[in-house]
Protein backbone atom coordinates (compact mmCIF):
# COMPACT_ATOMS: atom_id res chain seq x y z
CA UNK A 1 0.00 0.00 0.00
CA UNK A 2 1.25 3.75 -1.16
CA UNK A 3 1.24 6.37 1.22
CA UNK A 4 -1.15 9.34 0.56
CA UNK A 5 0.55 12.27 -1.58
CA UNK A 6 1.86 14.74 0.57
CA UNK A 7 -0.72 17.83 0.86
CA UNK A 8 1.10 21.02 -0.19
CA UNK A 9 0.00 23.82 2.28
CA UNK A 10 0.28 26.94 0.18
CA UNK A 11 -1.24 29.12 2.51
CA UNK A 12 0.88 28.74 5.44
CA UNK A 13 4.05 29.01 2.99
CA UNK A 14 2.62 32.26 1.76
CA UNK A 15 2.17 33.09 5.70
CA UNK A 16 5.52 32.80 6.37
CA UNK A 17 6.98 34.51 3.38
CA UNK A 18 4.79 37.78 4.00
CA UNK A 19 5.75 37.36 8.05
CA UNK A 20 9.33 36.71 6.91
CA UNK A 21 9.37 39.96 4.14
CA UNK A 22 7.41 42.45 7.48
CA UNK A 23 10.19 41.40 9.60
CA UNK A 24 13.21 42.31 6.82
CA UNK A 25 11.89 45.52 5.90
CA UNK A 26 10.56 46.68 9.55
CA UNK A 27 14.15 45.53 10.92
CA UNK A 28 15.78 47.58 7.98
CA UNK A 29 13.53 50.93 8.55
CA UNK A 30 13.82 50.87 12.13
CA UNK A 31 17.97 50.83 11.39
CA UNK A 32 17.70 53.61 8.93
CA UNK A 33 15.49 55.31 10.83
CA UNK A 34 17.69 55.41 13.97
CA UNK A 35 20.90 56.49 11.76
CA UNK A 36 18.11 59.36 10.82
CA UNK A 37 17.72 60.85 14.06
CA UNK A 38 21.57 60.46 15.24
CA UNK A 39 22.38 62.32 10.98
CA UNK A 40 19.79 65.18 11.86
CA UNK A 41 20.60 65.89 15.32
CA UNK A 42 17.60 64.67 17.11
CA UNK A 43 19.38 61.88 18.89
CA UNK A 44 23.25 63.08 19.50
CA UNK A 45 25.62 60.67 18.62
CA UNK A 46 27.83 58.72 21.71
CA UNK A 47 30.80 60.73 22.73
CA UNK A 48 33.66 57.86 23.66
CA UNK A 49 36.47 59.71 26.30
CA UNK A 50 39.85 57.52 26.04
CA UNK A 51 41.07 57.35 29.25
CA UNK A 52 45.04 56.48 29.82
CA UNK A 53 45.62 53.31 31.47
CA UNK A 54 46.14 53.97 35.31
CA UNK A 55 44.11 57.51 35.14
CA UNK A 56 40.73 58.13 36.39
CA UNK A 57 37.71 60.36 35.03
CA UNK A 58 34.76 62.59 36.07
CA UNK A 59 31.60 62.17 34.16
CA UNK A 60 28.66 63.25 35.54
CA UNK A 61 29.43 63.78 39.05
CA UNK A 62 31.12 60.33 39.54
CA UNK A 63 34.72 59.71 39.28
CA UNK A 64 35.58 56.16 37.42
CA UNK A 65 38.94 54.21 37.34
CA UNK A 66 39.57 50.69 35.65
CA UNK A 67 42.84 48.15 35.83
CA UNK A 68 42.70 45.22 34.08
CA UNK A 69 44.47 41.89 33.87
CA UNK A 70 44.21 38.27 32.58
CA UNK A 71 43.42 35.74 34.58
CA UNK A 72 43.07 31.64 33.95
CA UNK A 73 39.82 31.15 34.85
CA UNK A 74 37.03 32.85 36.61
CA UNK A 75 36.43 31.56 40.41
CA UNK A 76 34.17 28.62 40.00
CA UNK A 77 34.77 27.48 36.62
CA UNK A 78 36.82 25.10 35.04
CA UNK A 79 39.40 27.26 32.38
CA UNK A 80 38.16 26.97 28.34
CA UNK A 81 40.78 25.76 26.00
CA UNK A 82 41.92 28.82 23.30
CA UNK A 83 40.32 31.28 25.82
CA UNK A 84 41.35 33.74 28.82
CA UNK A 85 39.40 35.34 31.38
CA UNK A 86 39.92 39.44 31.67
CA UNK A 87 39.35 40.42 34.99
CA UNK A 88 38.05 44.02 35.43
CA UNK A 89 38.55 46.13 38.79
CA UNK A 90 36.21 49.39 38.44
CA UNK A 91 36.30 51.97 41.47
CA UNK A 92 33.51 54.54 41.58
CA UNK A 93 33.42 57.53 44.16
CA UNK A 94 30.86 60.28 44.17
CA UNK A 95 32.49 63.59 43.54
CA UNK A 96 29.47 65.23 44.99
CA UNK A 97 25.86 65.03 46.21
CA UNK A 98 24.24 64.44 42.76
CA UNK A 99 26.80 61.67 42.04
CA UNK A 100 25.91 60.19 45.25
CA UNK A 101 22.74 58.97 44.08
CA UNK A 102 23.90 57.43 40.57
CA UNK A 103 24.35 54.23 42.04
CA UNK A 104 23.60 51.66 39.55
CA UNK A 105 25.89 49.36 37.38
CA UNK A 106 27.14 50.50 34.42
CA UNK A 107 24.42 50.70 31.08
CA UNK A 108 27.03 48.88 28.92
CA UNK A 109 30.19 46.68 29.71
CA UNK A 110 32.17 45.64 26.92
CA UNK A 111 36.14 45.15 26.13
CA UNK A 112 37.28 45.14 22.52
CA UNK A 113 39.98 44.61 20.64
CA UNK A 114 41.96 46.77 17.76
CA UNK A 115 39.94 45.14 15.38
CA UNK A 116 36.81 46.42 17.11
CA UNK A 117 35.15 42.74 17.69
CA UNK A 118 33.76 43.00 21.33
CA UNK A 119 32.75 40.67 24.12
CA UNK A 120 30.51 41.29 27.07
CA UNK A 121 31.66 42.00 30.46
CA UNK A 122 29.92 40.22 32.99
CA UNK A 123 29.48 42.00 36.49
CA UNK A 124 30.99 39.58 39.60
CA UNK A 125 31.20 41.59 42.93
CA UNK A 126 29.85 45.13 43.53
CA UNK A 127 29.97 46.85 46.90
CA UNK A 128 27.81 49.88 45.95
CA UNK A 129 24.82 50.70 48.20
CA UNK A 130 21.92 50.36 46.22
CA UNK A 131 20.41 53.93 47.85
CA UNK A 132 23.23 56.46 48.34
CA UNK A 133 27.25 56.62 47.85
CA UNK A 134 29.52 58.34 50.77
CA UNK A 135 30.85 61.20 48.68
CA UNK A 136 34.77 60.60 48.45
CA UNK A 137 34.24 57.00 49.25
CA UNK A 138 35.75 54.26 46.44
CA UNK A 139 33.32 51.71 46.05
CA UNK A 140 34.65 48.36 43.90
CA UNK A 141 33.18 46.58 41.52
CA UNK A 142 34.11 43.12 39.32
CA UNK A 143 33.28 42.17 36.39
CA UNK A 144 35.32 38.87 34.05
CA UNK A 145 35.02 38.63 30.15
CA UNK A 146 35.91 35.53 28.72
CA UNK A 147 38.39 36.49 25.09
CA UNK A 148 40.43 34.82 22.67
CA UNK A 149 43.76 33.91 24.19
CA UNK A 150 45.51 35.75 21.73
CA UNK A 151 43.72 38.61 22.26
CA UNK A 152 43.80 39.06 26.35
CA UNK A 153 46.53 41.25 26.60
CA UNK A 154 45.24 43.93 24.17
CA UNK A 155 41.67 44.22 24.75
CA UNK A 156 40.39 47.51 26.36
CA UNK A 157 37.36 48.30 28.74
CA UNK A 158 34.14 50.10 27.07
CA UNK A 159 32.33 51.10 30.39
CA UNK A 160 28.95 53.22 29.59
CA UNK A 161 27.48 54.98 32.61
CA UNK A 162 23.82 54.63 33.22
CA UNK A 163 21.91 57.71 34.19
CA UNK A 164 19.71 56.28 36.56
CA UNK A 165 19.37 57.85 39.95
CA UNK A 166 18.17 56.53 43.27
CA UNK A 167 16.52 59.36 44.49
CA UNK A 168 13.40 58.90 41.86
CA UNK A 169 10.52 57.45 43.73
CA UNK A 170 9.76 54.34 41.42
CA UNK A 171 6.54 55.18 40.48
CA UNK A 172 8.00 58.42 38.52
CA UNK A 173 11.31 56.42 37.06
CA UNK A 174 9.41 56.10 33.76
CA UNK A 175 8.03 59.79 33.24
CA UNK A 176 11.49 61.45 35.00
CA UNK A 177 13.75 63.53 32.73
CA UNK A 178 17.33 61.78 33.46
CA UNK A 179 20.68 62.77 31.23
CA UNK A 180 21.36 60.88 27.86
CA UNK A 181 23.25 58.18 27.95
CA UNK A 182 25.65 59.10 25.47
CA UNK A 183 29.63 58.87 27.80
CA UNK A 184 31.16 55.49 26.50
CA UNK A 185 34.25 55.60 28.48
CA UNK A 186 37.36 53.69 27.44
CA UNK A 187 39.89 53.03 29.50
CA UNK A 188 43.07 51.82 28.31
CA UNK A 189 45.76 49.19 28.94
Amino acid sequence: MTPPPRRRRPVLTALGAVVALVVAVGATTYDRYHVYLVRSGQIPPKQEQVVPAGQSVTVKHVSWKSTMETVPQVPGNKPQPGSAYVKIDITRSAVDADGAVKTAKPKELFVTDRQGRTWVALVGDDTTPAEKMEIGEPYRLTAYARVPAAQAAEVELLLTPSNYRSDIPTAQLMTAKTEPDLDVLRFKR
